[in-house]
């Protein structure tokens, strides 16, 4: 028979450690002070049973567990022997854990230190159960408890659970529809409820391209923007849309529009003065000759490009576009002003992608005739 398991926490401060015997003796829990007398204990330990069980002594007690029920109470660290308790001296407990274990948790948490009104409580049907806890206990909470795939690794995820089973809201019948539950669906209905159920809730909470820390910035960030663009009642905007393929299009669109609304906020006072032409280009790449120019340039080839502006109005930089091969933007750096000294800063396309070698050749050409004629003319 397993060797009882005495926890030394004499040497934390307390006046007795404690002893817990194994599952065969129903896991039964004793402070012992002097090891002379023994007083049972009432409840949990509140502490995880892989913080005690460090010791031969330790994991030799612990074989004594079924390990698939240790499995099951692990994530539950707080509650954990409370847990494994009940199932050892309980089969509706036992039949509990093995069903729906949240529902002992809950039993637990409420009952931390009094097992005997925890034993009572896993005594009631499981309908019952939440009752008596203060929880909706309709079919449908049993089924919403079904579908969850918590770990319960985060405080967060019971907090979810109990949110959802409030007896006030019912809030756990907007997942009616929903083949399963994770924390992505219970994270986007606490703070967009009105996308639970839709089909770009549906993607938001099961998408696995993205992590959902991710998914909640990029939401937030559009319907930010839908406010800051004025858009009514952007929510209800976003929630009709199917997926977030969709809300990605959106969120590019309001991008531009915000862009362009910033744009005319902040016009700067040189924008209608004609750009100094310190280059000379030809029939395949043009010169960018405005402000506005510039910033018509950045929105079509998806980059900053316009950010330029000051240091091409004061003669530090130049910017051309190119038609063919491709479309591409090239930004070209002055060093010097007198003489004229300049390099090639930036070729790039669309959302600043590089250009292919023959676009690269055809741009270094024309580049190596520019500063030929420029020292042909100041030769002349």
């Amino acid at each position: 028979m397993t060797a009882a398991l005495t926890i030394p926490i004499r040497d934390l401060g307390f006046d007795y450690d404690v002893e817990l015997h194994g599952w065969h003796n129903g896991l039964a829990g004793f402070r012992t002070f002097n090891h002379q007398s023994n007083e049972q204990l009432e409840g949990g330990l509140g502490l995880g049973l892989d913080l005690v069980t460090q010791t031969d002594v330790g994991q030799a007690w612990l074989t004594s567990i079924p390990e698939h029920l240790l499995k099951i109470t692990a994530p539950f660290a707080e509650h954990q022997y409370q847990m494994l308790w009940l199932a050892a001296n309980c089969e509706p407990a036992l039949q509990i854990l093995l069903s729906r274990p949240v529902l002992l948790l809950l039993i637990c948490e409420q009952c931390s230190v009094d097992n005997q009104q925890a034993l009572a409580f896993c005594l009631l049907g499981q309908r019952q159960i939440l009752s008596a806890l203060g929880y909706h206990s309709s079919k449908a909470a049993l089924k919403f408890i079904d579908k969850l795939t918590l770990t319960y690794q985060r405080e967060a995820d019971l907090l979810h659970v109990k949110r959802q089973l409030d007896v006030r809201f019912c809030h756990f019948s907007r997942f009616k529809h929903y083949q399963q539950i994770n924390l992505n669906a219970l994270s986007v209905d606490h703070m967009y409820p009105f996308f639970t159920g839709t089909p770009l809730g549906l993607d938001l909470a099961f998408n696995q391209q993205q992590g959902r820390s991710q998914l909640m910035a990029y939401l937030n960030d559009t319907l930010h923007m839908g406010m800051t663009l004025g858009i009514f009642d952007p929510l209800q905007r976003v929630s009709q849309l199917s997926s977030i393929s969709d809300l990605r299009q959106l969120h590019d669109r309001w991008v531009i529009e915000r862009n362009e609304m910033e744009l005319v906020k902040t016009r700067p006072q040189n924008a209608d003065f004609a750009y100094p032409q310190l280059l000379t280009a030809n029939g395949q790449i043009k010169a960018i000759s405005r402000y506005d120019e510039l910033v018509a340039e950045g929105r079509e080839q998806g980059h900053c490009i316009a950010i330029y502006h000051q240091s091409i109005a004061n003669g530090h930089y130049c910017a051309f576009k190119m038609a063919k091969p491709e479309r591409m933007t090239i930004g070209i750096k002055i060093t010097k002003t007198q003489p004229l000294m300049c390099e090639i800063d930036q070729i790039r396309g669309a959302s600043n992608s590089m250009p292919s070698e023959q676009t690269r050749e055809i741009v270094y050409q024309w580049f190596e005739q520019t500063k030929a004629q420029l020292k042909q003319r100041k030769a002349g």
